[in-house]
């Protein structure tokens, strides 16, 4: 069978331009594998509904955030019957949800920071944040990917307020989390193996929006866990996969005092000059061009 593939980008999530990011390296790379495809810059959800999908034998969702990552474009593909990269529908949801998160981690048996949950921030009590999650304290939107929306609050009186207002803009709910210091590490998983750990340093307080993507300062470097630490986040990482049966996914942990706590899950990790899957991915063995294959169901060995 001739492949043809419908590469989906845009989208109106947050994470818009590292969408069109990803869209433009797949391209370039079924081009160099010779496989057809076109790429399809859409807006909002209507537009994906709108789209003549009937030609191609396969979609690459090279969305992130939004309706591209939270199970709604994975359920119209299902309903379609048009395989894509990336786990199923409930999965889809799951993983963007951090709150259902972590209640599935918390299930495993994984380290997440305690936190408090609020629907728009209208019942955020001062008195039982300062009790159970103390300060610095993290306040983030529930569903929402890169860093958007994320406040660092020192003072309650101060901080949190405007922390509150920032990440009621994006209506996914509220989560208001421990502060959990330590290294952060960026972990993925492609096909039953966890790649090579990177650690994440940054200047800021937290790995914000301008960490990721503005500041010149943000580094990886292949990290140098002892033993049980990187068996503990193989293991974490292993249980995740199996119990939302994920065949690949990028997962943010930080360790603290030698235990691993995982941040968040991102279910279609970017794959952009600068992001960290495909690095990891190239430090395991697995060039760009093969990886673009593997996420595709396609065998490396007709191509390459």
């Amino acid at each position: 069978m001739i492949e043809n593939i419908a590469i989906i980008t845009g989208g109106n999530s947050s994470e818009r331009e590292v969408s069109l990011q990803t869209s433009e390296a797949v391209s370039q790379s079924l081009k160099t594998l010779q496989i057809s495809h076109e790429i399809f810059t859409i807006s909002d959800y209507r537009e994906l509904l709108s789209l003549d999908l009937a030609k191609f034998t396969r979609v690459f969702l090279a969305l992130h955030g939004g309706f591209g990552e939270n199970g709604m474009a994975q359920a119209y593909l299902e309903g379609l019957g048009i395989p894509y990269n990336g786990p199923s529908p409930q999965a889809s949801a799951i993983c963007m949800d951090k709150l259902l998160t972590k209640h599935i981690a918390r299930g495993l048996g994984i380290n997440v920071a305690n936190y408090l949950y609020s629907k728009n921030g209208d019942d955020v009590c001062f008195e039982e944040i300062s009790e159970r999650l103390g300060t610095p304290c993290i306040v983030k939107p529930n569903r929402e990917g890169c860093s958007f929306g994320v406040s660092l609050v020192r003072d309650l009186k101060a901080d949190l307020q405007p922390a509150i207002n920032a990440a009621a803009k994006f209506h996914t709910g509220i989560l208001i989390e421990e502060f959990i210091s330590g290294p952060e590490l960026s972990v993925c998983y492609l096909n039953k193996s966890t790649l090579p750990i990177y650690t994440v340093e940054f200047e800021s307080d937290f790995f914000s929006y301008d960490a990721k993507f503005i500041s010149t300062k943000t580094n990886a470097t292949l990290s140098i866990l002892d033993r049980s630490t990187h068996q503990l986040v193989t293991n974490y990482c292993s249980a995740i996969a199996e119990a939302l049966e994920l065949d690949y996914f990028r997962a943010d942990f930080i360790v603290h005092n030698t235990e691993p706590y995982l941040i968040e899950l991102n279910t279609l990790p970017g794959l952009t000059s600068h992001s960290l899957f495909p690095k990891a991915c190239q430090q395991h063995g697995i060039e760009f061009d093969k990886l673009v294959l593997i996420l595709n169901n396609l065998d490396p060995s007709q191509y390459c």
